[in-house]
């Protein structure tokens, strides 16, 4: 007789019934441990006129020091027994034939099962005794696998109901989503999470501090109903376990599990499915000590503010001042280290500029000129351009334009700026001088660039070329170029005792529209960096018996415009770039908040607490609520708050006290549309239709090997252009390392990352990875597969911000 360790003389199997011959196995197993001197028993020893009952089963477990359960057929009896034994602190071995495809295949899908020990025993019942023996030979004086997975847990919640949703939207399903969400006095765990992207430990610990639990099934004729329904039994069978009370609903056409039949109610219709659930829910034992249903909490305060601001600088310059949140890139500008200012829409550049306008006008000695076009038509200029013999007449044209617009700029907002300057500062003949200067040129100086462009762009295409005129000099004629040296010096004069002249230019997007000649407005703004750089340099190095003047300009671009702008500069790596990307999660979680110390403070003239504790729920899907949308966002301000008020406005409609986890997951619905609206217009220059390209990712899996995402892309002949988009717009995050991905921005910094993943892969022998940022995944429904998964992590935020 083989000695029996103390700690493990009895053993409980779990199995089955068909296949009749995998059953026969493992019962000759449990035989053989039994004529061994064990106390080996299995269900079929359990039998009770005719039938088994689960409290039997449940009670024989209770009463077994070991659980083997034979899973290789996901059977749902015997996957709720093992959650049940996991949480009686069992010692839990999960026994799979391994020599079966189907079954190694069934284990992969379903996930979650990676840290509870396995026992391969290929359909023999000699080596299911063997290795358990062997399993169980050296007792741990260690923690059980429960206690490890129960560490770091929370202490249980009287008001929360663990409610995972299905990875598969029908309407009953989201009948009782929306149902689950409207009610306030509860905390709905697991909302919005299809089982199996999480790991193990995260299902334990929230089922653990739930005081109920609830479990949609799907009927066999759903989608992935084997690997959910298999997930859901044994997590049920946990619940069991921890005593929780357990209600489970499928549709008609499913045949129940023995073990939980009693726990499980088939429905016909949503509303039927959604009025028991209700039912069930009031039923609930009450908290003690008082008259509350479950989780009845009084309602007893007032959300401290109504929105977090407007998420376009534009519709807030007055109140932007009070939570702006400075940044090096901000800094640069000030300081006039910058020519280019490029960030992707929402990264905050027209609250930049609005802000360091307003910053440099605090100094008098700073000329600020602020250039913000509403409009401005181009179709004249392109054809103008196009009329032209050659790329260098067109070159000139354009450089010769911004040239005299940002001379005739300088000079227009010198004139109304020195008037309005005290007596006796500047040169007050030369004033008069440059204004009228201004007269004889013909520029109005009410007028601004949009009109002044048209008004030379017209000039250009009525007035006729002379005999033998070259087009240089005819552009020069017309534009009265062999003027602006003396208009300079006008201007040199008039700002003798300025020491900056700061120019700042937005809004060049706005003829950015699809059907627009892309080609040519990418020219046009890139003549427009030339421009730059003489006129600093002209002025810089005025002409002999002048003081040079420090002339600082700073264009502010959306990335995908200086992409498309870079394709047609010679060195597109002198340029002068400044990126602005939001990397700190520290800087970018202080964009709510001080917007939330600022309105908080304006409504009840009170000191704002920490706005995370006081507003929100303490945290979202498992994770604490700042780091939720820290993860489900892309990093920009404008996306923060516009999902941040998205959910305080969920929360008021729903008369809620505190932004729950429910609001925050219906919010993340339609920031997901906003994302992908704001995605689409950025690709108005490409030459696919991105549309249609992103619905191919609808319902995949966020994580996807570079094959897969080549099939999903087959259809399209500009895949590989279609690709690359996704991957520098940060729509495809790319694996740099085991298991971390990054999400860029910009063409150049995703040509970077991608030789970076490529070369970890050729180290690693394994294909490049991507995966769909989380700010999309909610309006295509693709699967958040690494929510919880500690094997994938987010590497975009870096520093003291960094999040993992």
């Amino acid at each position: 007789m083989v000695p029996k360790p103390d700690s493990f003389s009895s053993v409980f199997f779990a199995y089955g019934g068909t296949p009749h011959l995998r059953a026969e196995t493992v019962q000759d197993a449990a035989t053989t441990l039994a004529k061994q001197g064990y106390q080996a028993k299995t269900w079929q020893d359990l039998e009770v006129r005719g039938s088994v009952l689960i409290e039997t089963i449940c009670r024989e477990i209770d009463q077994s020091d070991t659980v083997v359960a034979e899973v290789s057929d996901l059977n749902s009896n015997v996957l709720f027994e093992a959650g049940y034994a996991l949480a009686s602190n069992k010692h839990l071995w999960l026994a799979l034939d391994e020599t079966d495809s189907d079954a190694l295949r069934r284990w992969k899908e379903l996930g979650i099962f990676s840290t509870v020990g396995r026992v391969n025993y290929s359909g023999r019942s000699d080596k299911l005794v063997s290795e358990w023996q062997q399993a169980t030979s050296r007792p741990s004086d260690g923690p059980t696998l429960l206690e490890t997975l129960m560490s770091g847990g929370r202490a249980k919640q009287a008001d929360a109901v663990f409610a995972p949703a299905l990875p598969i939207r029908f309407q009953a399903a989201l009948t009782l989503e929306s149902f689950l969400e409207r009610q306030s006095h509860l905390t709905i765990l697991g909302a919005g999470d299809d089982l199996g992207m999480a790991p193990l430990d995260f299902y334990v610990k929230e089922i653990y501090r739930a005081s109920a639990a609830v479990f949609h099934l799907l009927a066999p004729k759903r989608l992935r109903a084997v690997e959910h329904n298999a997930r859901a039994s044994f997590l049920a069978g946990l619940a069991h376990g921890f005593e929780l009370p357990v209600l489970m609903v499928v549709e008609e056409g499913f045949e129940s599990p023995l073990d939980y039949k009693d726990l499980l109610y088939t429905y016909d219709s949503a509303a039927g499915l959604q009025e028991h659930v209700k039912t069930w829910l009031e039923a609930l034992p009450k908290q003690a000590g008082t008259n509350k249903r479950l989780g009845k909490l009084a309602l007893d305060i007032e959300l401290p503010l109504r929105s977090f601001g407007q998420y376009v600088a534009e519709y807030e310059r007055d109140e932007l001042t009070e939570y702006f949140v400075e940044t090096s890139e901000f800094r640069s500008i000030l300081a006039g280290d910058s020519k280019v200012f490029v960030g992707r829409k929402g990264t905050g550049k027209t609250a930049t500029m609005s802000q360091g306008v307003l910053e440099l006008r605090k100094d008098r000695r700073n000329l600020v000129v602020s250039v913000k076009p509403s409009a401005y038509e181009l179709a004249g200029l392109v054809e103008f351009v196009k009329a032209l013999e050659s790329d260098s007449q067109s070159e000139y044209a354009m450089l010769s334009i911004w040239t005299y617009l940002l001379y005739t700029e300088i000079a227009v907002r010198t004139v109304s700026y020195a008037s309005e300057r005290p007596a006796g500062t500047g040169t007050d003949n030369a004033l008069v001088l440059l204004t009228q200067e201004l007269n004889d040129l013909d520029i109005d100086v009410e007028a601004d660039l949009s009109t002044r462009l048209e008004q030379a762009v017209t000039s250009l295409t009525v007035e006729s070329r002379r005999d033998g005129e070259t087009a240089h000099v005819y552009i020069g004629r017309v534009l009265g170029l062999h003027r602006l040296g003396h208009l300079k010096e006008l201007i040199l004069q008039t700002l003798k005792d300025f020491d900056r002249v700061a120019v700042l230019i937005d809004n060049l997007d706005k003829t950015w529209e699809r059907g627009a000649d892309y080609g040519a407005m990418a020219r046009f703004i890139l003549s427009l960096l030339t421009a730059i750089g003489r006129v600093e340099k002209d002025f810089g190095r005025p002409p002999r018996g002048f003081d040079p003047v420090n002339v600082t300009l700073t264009v502010f671009l959306r990335t995908d415009i200086y992409d498309a702008i870079a394709k047609f500069a010679r060195e597109p790596d002198k340029v002068g770039v400044l990126s602005v990307r939001w990397q700190d999660a520290e800087l970018l979680v202080r964009v709510l908040e001080d917007r939330y110390a600022a309105n908080r403070s304006r409504k009840r003239g009170l000191p704002a607490f920490d706005m995370w504790e006081e507003v929100f729920e303490s945290e979202v899907r498992g994770l604490p609520t700042r780091d939720y949308f820290l993860w489900r966002t892309l990093p920009r301000p404008r996306d923060f708050i516009y999902f941040a008020n998205a959910a305080l406005t969920t929360a008021i409609n729903r008369k809620h006290s505190r932004i729950s986890a429910g609001d925050v997951t219906t919010a993340e619905k339609q920031y997901s549309r906003f994302a992908i609206e704001a995605l689409l217009v950025e690709s108005e220059a490409e030459g696919f239709d991105l549309e249609e390209a992103l619905y191919e990712f609808a319902g995949v899996d966020s994580t996807m090997t570079a094959g897969e995402l080549d099939q999903l892309l087959a259809n399209y002949d500009e895949a590989p252009s279609i690709r690359d988009w996704l991957i520098r717009t940060s729509f495809l995050g790319i694996e740099v390392r085991s298991g971390e991905f990054i999400h860029v921005e910009g063409e150049i910094e995703a040509k970077r990352q991608l030789k970076v993943a490529r070369r970890f892969a050729s180290r690693s022998k394994a294909g490049v990875r991507f995966r769909v940022h989380p700010a999309f995944r909610g309006f295509l429904e693709v699967r958040d597969d690494d929510l919880h998964n500690g094997e994938i992590r987010d590497a975009t935020y870096d520093g003291t911000g960094e999040l993992t």
